[in-house]
């Protein structure tokens, strides 16, 4: 017993003393201090920082003695060392202290999202010991200094930052978020620097064989040509993003050794004209492939070893091939995106077996094919995963089939702008989680089914451009209280709602465009309580009249054209950015306009006075307006000199008005401008030298004033990109310069009525582009990625369209941007002397040409036929001669022909189109023949006979001279060259005794 307790005592002792020296030493880490060395290398630091928003307010030797609780600082629990310094997001400036360098013990230092404006400091590279290093959107510029390369432990290198360019005012905001469980980058957290970070060589990170992880997006690294055999130097690297580093070159290697990359990120860069490598796809354990807008070109690879793929993204470059099988065999894909590409064939029905796929996003492609073909056999797993569907602007034809319902979350389906025929199924009112339906640009046909109205989750609705028809209730709309957009316009769809209607929604966009509103010619009064109709609202073509309520001007995007409204407009807020009121019944003086308008089409009303106080108004320096369209109106006055205010616009028309006077120089500011009208006025004085700046004018429309002086040989030097030029009815003179073309883009020449002399330029031929089929929209997408005359509301809520007018005889025709142009070239009604040059025959696309009312002579080209597209063609009142070239009858397609008062002679030829023409087309002549009444006689006949006979013999003179000379060669190579004698007559020899003995 004693023993037991003697035992127990011993045991109890021993317990005592353990859990003494375990408070011991817990007390003791309580109170580890960072070495004051550290601590004074920190505080050395502050100082020498700006810190505005005092994130740092606990670094203050007065107050907490311990460094290691200050914020951002993490210290060893042992040894008290500084290890790990987290400045990120602290929006602290100025210069970085070399005092850092004495926290040796250093393993992770994040200085991200800061403003320091100064290059990397050298003294980094000597933070031997770091693993983790992010610099990234901290305002760093400059070359990364090489000795970064001495860092051999880091295991993380981060120093991404934004593109080298920031517009002034902007302010630049970055935060990541995860799809497929990788990093997207997007805007959020304020940096109001960017990262202007540069390299002149990269083999500096070949030496950091540890790195895992490395970003270096928006880092110019266009002078590291080698990057791709550096990266290969790296054999523990899992993720790389280079995205928008300028990289212009890629290596064409098959096979490289980076098999522990599971990320590549290699979006916008510069790989224009380049396939995409096959290294690429022989990754294994790559999981996220990022490369889109690279211009790659040619097919995706046909093979490929990244089996392990979940995220791809090719996205923005000109890959033509179809979809190769492997793509849909990479069972843990969760998101594909290929827009905007020209790939082709049917969309393949292989997607539809992928059961992680939650994005599959196909649109602005060639995909063909029935829609039945890829719902039709859907897996139950794809239908049950899939959140986003987008396959818009494609060729898919056919008919949707109720499979389209059976999806389970389903988010965003969008079929826009394909070859849809049909009605919507009702199988559509299933997606119990649809938010996005995107119908638009096809050719559906019937009502909108009721069962669109169970999906309550639905919050926007794409509809407009169909052929939908019938009655729409207020039922339909009754569930859907998150409607967020309804935009259904250019249907014939009818609204038939309740006066006292109040709808359960409030919406930002409404496009009802062509509707019949079931009001009269009233606005609706439940658009009232739409309290929150601010980005859009189209109500263009639905007979709507009065005066346009004021709340309405709240509206980004305003479409109310093709109505009957009238009254004067007041003065265009600063949130409006989109109007559209053309056709209608305004009046009074132009209203003044905010700085945030981008197109503003007040086109055929009566506005009337000047436009001065619009013009030169000086609320504000500078005005962001693109398309300005006042044409057809009762503006009158002078034109002011106040153009450089608007150095944005690129479409200008105040065409049919009464003005006058002079075109001011201030134009010349206009450098951006591609299109300009001010046709039907009465403009004055020469074409001013200042529009030789315009060099983006695409179309020059001044018709119809009474303008003089020589058309300007600049034109053809500066004005390279000029397709449309119209100065038909003025009074300019002078010979057409030769430097006119120099226009090889020309599609529509119309000088006619005017006081030209001189003869035809020869040189016409350099109108290459009027050997191409194009459409007037074609013209209007010369620069890169900038937005065409297809304005942004185009496919929203109307908007504006370019649109070209060109005098044909029989009448005048106007182009609209979105249907084929017919090339022309119009130069009638002048004082042109000399023949009709035979290069004219060149441009086979032509479709107009009128040479009217000159005083040419000579004949008509012989090869004239050659111009197969010729619908019109009038070389009426001149001074030709000869006979009617044969090739003439057989233009198909002509429409109109006029060859009178001229001086032909002889028989009109004969063929399929010709003697359709009524005979006014050739009277004033010497001919004979059908349409004419007049008979041809024996001595026409005999002088085409004769002519025929004189064509064949000729041709046997010729072919028999032909014979002769080549004869002669003959002979008197073999009489000269004693070689070619022996081997000539050896031959002969050999043959004929090979003939005796073989019979």
């Amino acid at each position: 017993m004693g023993s037991s307790n003697l035992s127990i005592a011993t045991l109890s002792f021993f317990l005592i003393l353990f859990l003494i020296s375990t408070c011991f030493k817990l007390c003791k880490c309580s109170t580890i201090f960072c070495p004051q060395i550290e601590k004074q290398s920190l505080l050395s630091f502050k100082q020498s920082l700006q810190d505005p928003y005092h994130q740092l307010s606990s670094w203050d030797d007065d107050g907490d003695a311990n460094c290691c609780k200050w914020n951002g600082v993490v210290c060893d629990n042992s040894t008290g060392h500084v290890h790990q310094l987290h400045l990120r997001g602290l929006s602290l400036r100025g210069q970085i202290n070399p005092s850092l360098l004495n926290l040796k013990h250093l393993t992770h230092l994040d200085l991200s999202l800061n403003n320091f404006k100064q290059t990397i400091p050298s003294f980094f590279g000597s933070f031997t010991k770091l693993e983790l290093f992010n610099l990234s959107f901290a305002g760093f510029h400059g070359v990364i200094p090489h000795n970064i390369g001495n860092l051999s432990y880091l295991r993380t290198l981060d120093m991404a930052g934004f593109p080298n360019i920031v517009s002034a005012g902007h302010n630049n905001f970055y935060h990541s978020k995860t799809w497929a469980g990788y990093p997207d980058m997007e805007f959020a957290a304020h940096v109001s620097f960017p990262n202007l970070l540069q390299v002149d060589s990269l083999e500096w990170l070949s030496r950091l064989s540890g790195l895992e992880n490395l970003n270096m997006n928006f880092v110019n690294l266009s002078r590291a040509t080698d990057w791709v055999q550096v990266i290969s130097t790296l054999p523990s690297l899992q993720q790389l993003h280079f995205q928008n580093c300028s990289l212009g070159y890629i290596t064409p290697l098959s096979y490289i050794n980076i098999t522990s990359l599971t990320l590549l990120d290699l979006s916008s860069n510069n790989f224009h004209s380049t396939e995409v490598p096959k290294w690429i796809f022989g990754l294994q354990n790559l999981h996220f492939l990022d490369l889109r807008n690279n211009s790659f070109i040619g097919p995706i690879p046909a093979n490929s070893n990244a089996t392990k793929l979940k995220y791809i993204d090719l996205s923005f470059n000109f890959l033509n091939s179809t979809v190769p099988s492997w793509l849909y065999s990479c069972k843990d894909l969760e998101l594909v995106v290929l827009d905007f590409n020209f790939l082709t064939g049917a969309v393949p029905a292989g997607f539809t077996n992928l059961c992680k796929t939650r994005r599959l996003s196909l649109s602005n492609n060639n995909f063909q094919g029935n829609i039945s073909d890829f719902f039709g056999n859907m897996s139950e797993c794809f239908l049950e995963a899939l959140e986003v569907l987008d396959l818009q602007l494609n060729q898919i034809s056919g008919q949707l089939i109720y499979q389209v319902g059976e999806f389970k979350s389903l988010e965003y389906l969008n079929l826009n702008k394909n070859l849809l025929t049909g009605p919507i199924p009702a199988s559509m009112g299933k997606l119990s989680s649809l938010k996005v339906l995107a119908l638009s640009g096809n050719k559906l046909t019937q009502n909108l089914p009721h069962s669109l109205g169970q999906l309550c989750n639905l919050e926007r609705i794409y509809i407009f451009d169909n052929k939908l028809e019938g009655v729409v209730t207020e039922a339909l709309f009754a569930n859907l209280t998150k409607l967020d957009v309804f935009s259904a316009s250019y249907n014939q769809l009818s609204l038939k709602v309740s006066q006292s209607w109040i709808p359960p929604f409030q919406l930002t966009a409404l496009g009802l465009g062509s509707w019949s509103l079931g009001a009269g010619s009233k606005i609706p009064s439940w658009l009232e309580t739409q309290k929150n109709l601010s980005h859009y609202l189209d109500l263009s073509d639905t007979g709507i009249s009065g005066n346009i309520p004021s709340w309405f001007w709240d509206t980004q995007i305003l479409n109310l054209s093709n109505n009957h409204l009238h009254g004067e407009i007041p003065d265009v807020p600063g949130a409006a950015q989109f109007i559209y009121l053309s056709s209608n019944k305004l009046e009074g003086p132009l209203p003044r306009v905010g700085d945030a308008l981008k197109e503003l089409d007040l086109s055929n009303n009566s506005f009337s006075g000047g436009i001065t106080h619009f013009l030169c108004d000086e609320t504000y320096p500078t005005y962001s307006l693109e398309i300005l369209h006042l044409g057809e109106n009762l503006l009158s006055g002078e034109l002011p000199d106040c153009w450089k205010k608007w150095p944005s616009l690129r479409y200008l028309s105040l065409g049919n008005n009464q003005m006058y006077g002079i075109i001011p120089t201030s134009i010349g500011f206009l450098a951006n401008l591609e299109s300009l009208n001010l046709q039907s006025n009465r403009f004055s004085g020469e074409i001013p030298f200042a529009m030789h700046n315009c060099i983006k004018m695409v179309k020059m429309g001044l018709a119809d004033n009474n303008l003089e002086g020589n058309i300007p040989a600049w034109m053809g030097t500066s004005l390279v990109e000029l397709r449309i030029l119209i100065l038909r009815s003025n009074n300019m003179s002078g010979q057409i310069s030769s430097e006119i073309c120099q226009l090889s883009y020309l599609q529509i020449l119309d000088l006619s009525n005017n006081e030209l002399s001189g003869v035809i330029p020869r040189c016409i031929h350099n109108f290459t582009a009027m050997v191409m089929k194009r459409s007037l929209s074609d013209l209007f997408k010369p620069y890169g990625n900038e937005k065409s005359w297809y304005s942004y509301s185009l496919f929203n809520a109307g908007g504006f369209r370019e649109s070209a007018l060109i005098v044909k005889k029989g009448g005048k025709l106007e182009f609209d941007s979105i249907l084929p142009l017919v090339t022309s070239i119009d130069i009638s009604m002048n004082n042109l002397s000399g023949d009709i040059p035979y290069e004219l025959t060149s441009l086979s696309e032509l479709g107009s040409l009128n040479l009217s009312a000159n005083e040419l002579t000579g004949l008509i080209p012989e090869n004239i036929g050659e111009m197969k597209r010729l619908e019109s063609l009038d070389l009426s009142r001149n001074s030709l001669g000869g006979r009617i070239p044969r090739s003439l009858a057989f233009i198909s397609g002509l429409g109109y022909l006029d060859l009178s008062y001229n001086n032909l002679t002889g028989r009109i030829p004969e063929g399929t189109q010709i003697q359709s023409f009524h005979a006014s087309s050739f009277v004033g002549n010497h001919l004979c023949g059908l349409p004419l009444t007049s008979n041809c006689s024996e001595d026409e006949e005999g002088k085409e006979m004769n002519e025929k006979a004189a064509e064949v013999e000729w041709f046997y003179v010729m072919l028999s001279l032909g014979y002769a000379l080549g004869f002669s060669v003959v002979c008197t190579a073999l009489v000269l060259k004693k070689a070619w004698r022996d081997a000539y007559f050896g031959l002969l020899e050999r043959m004929w005794i090979s003939l005796t003995t073989s019979s």
